[in-house]
C-alpha cells in the first residue's frame, strides 16, 4: 500500500509539474496533489461510515479489509466522470484552466494507476456505476 501511495504522489507531482510549466503557475503542483494524492482520503470516509464514527482504529483501517466486512464501496472521489467534467469546464472558464487541468490530469493518472494495479472489471472506477449498483462490494470486482 505504501508503494501505491508513493506512486500516486509521484504521478501527482508529474501532472502538477507539467501544468505548472505549461501555464507558468507553480500552484498547479499542490493543486494536483489534492486530486491525485489526497483523493485517497475517501477510503477513510468509507471507514467512518462503516464504523459509524465510533471505535476508530488506524490499525483496522490501514489494510482496508473493512470493505469486505462492510460489503460496500462508496469511494466518492474515485470516478472517471470527474475527469471529463473538469476537463470540459476548463474550456468554458479559461481563467481556471490551469487549476482544472492540474486537478483532472492528476486524478486521471491516479485512476489509471489504480485500474492497472488493482485490475478491476470494467467499469468499477466510475462513480455512476457504483451508484447504479448501490455501492455493493460484490459489484466492485477485481481480476485474479
Amino acid at each position: 500500500m505504501l508503494l501505491d501511495e508513493l506512486t500516486h504522489f509521484t504521478l501527482s507531482l508529474l501532472a502538477g509539474g507539467y501544468v505548472a510549466i505549461l501555464f507558468g503557475n507553480a500552484w498547479a503542483i499542490p493543486v494536483a496533489l489534492l486530486s491525485g494524492f489526497f483523493i485517497d482520503t475517501d477510503h477513510f470516509f468509507d471507514y467512518l461510515l462503516f464504523k459509524k464514527f465510533r471505535n476508530l482504529s488506524l490499525r483496522e483501517f490501514y489494510p482496508c479489509e473493512f470493505f469486505n466486512i462492510w460489503a460496500k464501496v462508496i469511494l466518492p472521489f474515485h470516478g472517471f466522470e470527474y475527469v471529463l467534467i473538469m476537463f470540459v469546464i476548463a474550456f468554458y472558464i479559461p481563467e481556471y484552466q490551469w487549476w482544472l487541468f492540474a486537478l483532472s490530469g492528476s486524478l486521471l493518472l491516479h485512476l489509471i494507476y489504480d485500474t492497472i494495479s488493482n485490475k478491476p472489471y470494467w467499469p468499477t472506477y466510475f462513480i455512476t456505476f457504483r451508484i447504479m449498483k448501490r455501492f455493493r462490494h460484490s459489484e466492485f470486482r477485481f481480476k485474479q
